[in-house]
């Protein structure tokens, strides 16, 4: 099929798409439309789990797998919006609607990439619609054990098609500083948690962080705290909870161990996105340089479902991550289409790779 009428095919669905309401943990309609689609697009197999969907085409002889992943729930819309964020707006190039951009646009274009190659010769091609991306355990984390195992995975996020071959994990952890309770006119008999909550923030700030991944250290910010019960009496507790950003050297044992030999006291709160990065020589690395010889090293600097892969992946996608979660929110036809022959050529390079 002509990559205009792809085009025009993809943004029509996606404007279907984005008029659904579909938060984190409410997709179910989404779902079903997209499971409709494609069961048109003649999958070998298609397989609803939850509201996650996946679907396998096989070429013609036995080659690599390749996983293509994106997900269809979105945020509640942020307030400031001049349109309705759940009705598709087209202006010109631009189509406005709640998850126009993330990550509606990539789901469209992955599928519209998969026409433009099917049939194919060699090797097996896995598309991942997942639920729950944003905000909820009910997606690929949970679905990923079930898929066929995939020998590399592009997982779509808006990057304006730049590659991504690193990402952080991320973890939140809530630090407890303690002390002794009194009176406040007598503080010699107690010992205040503040004081306490001072010193092991300077032990936090004491790890060396410093590595050589692309964004140069781990990061381990406060970002609330609490204490105290009345304005007269020295706090015996003060909890603190640390959002942690790690990297594939200092990745989450690492900042784990660190913080427990500095004697500091914590429990962890959420542990589930590790760090992942994909070795320059891997073959999906070298076959998307082939497919896109002018393509942008892309630092991503949030999470996705890449975090739960279990094989060597990138994250790459249409649209711009600073529309995301914002008041109208859009992508354009222009990058829909460069998106569907950008994903088009990196499968095609994939799977008929040199040996």
């Amino acid at each position: 099929m002509e990559l205009d009428n792809l085009t025009d095919e993809s943004l029509y669905l996606l404007a279907e798409l984005v008029s659904i309401p579909s938060l984190s943990g409410d997709e179910d309609k989404a779902a079903s439309l997209l499971e409709e689609h494609l069961q048109k697009l003649s999958p070998e197999v298609v397989e609803r789990r939850g509201n996650n969907l996946i679907a396998t085409w096989r070429g013609r002889r036995p080659g690599p797998t390749l996983l293509l992943c994106s997900h269809i729930d979105t945020v509640a819309p942020a307030s400031g919006w001049t349109r309705n964020p759940f009705k598709a707006t087209i202006e010109g190039d631009h189509l406005y609607g709640l998850g126009a951009n993330d990550a509606g646009a990539s789901v469209v274009s992955m599928i519209g990439a998969i026409k433009a190659v099917t049939p194919f010769d060699t090797g097996q091609v896995v598309l991942c619609i997942a639920a729950e991306e944003e905000l909820g355990s009910n997606g690929f984390m949970a679905i990923e054990s079930l898929l066929p195992r995939y020998d590399a995975a592009i997982f779509g996020e808006p990057t304006n098609m730049g590659i991504a071959t690193e990402m952080r994990g991320a973890m939140k952890l809530i630090m407890h500083s303690r002390g002794t309770a009194c009176h406040a006119s007598r503080p010699w008999e107690g010992r205040n948690a503040i004081d306490s909550f001072a010193s092991d923030l300077e032990r936090v700030r004491s790890l060396d962080l410093v590595d050589s991944s692309r964004w140069g250290r781990a990061t381990i910010e406060p970002t609330s705290i609490s204490g105290g019960k009345s304005s007269n009496q020295i706090p015996d507790l003060i909890t603190t909870t640390l959002d942690i950003r790690t990297t594939p050297t200092r990745n989450n044992d690492w900042i784990l161990n660190a913080l427990r030999t500095r004697g500091i006291e914590f429990y962890v709160e959420s542990n589930r996105r590790r760090p992942m990065a994909s070795p320059a020589g891997h073959p999906l690395v070298q076959a998307l340089k082939r497919a896109i010889p002018n393509h942008v090293e892309y630092a991503f600097n949030g999470t996705c479902d890449m975090a739960f892969a279990t094989a060597p992946s990138v994250v790459m996608g249409p649209g711009r991550s600073e529309r995301s979660h914002a008041a109208d929110e859009f992508c354009t036809r222009t990058e829909i289409r460069d998106a569907i022959h950008s994903y088009a050529e990196v499968i095609r390079a994939y799977m008929e790779r040199p040996e």
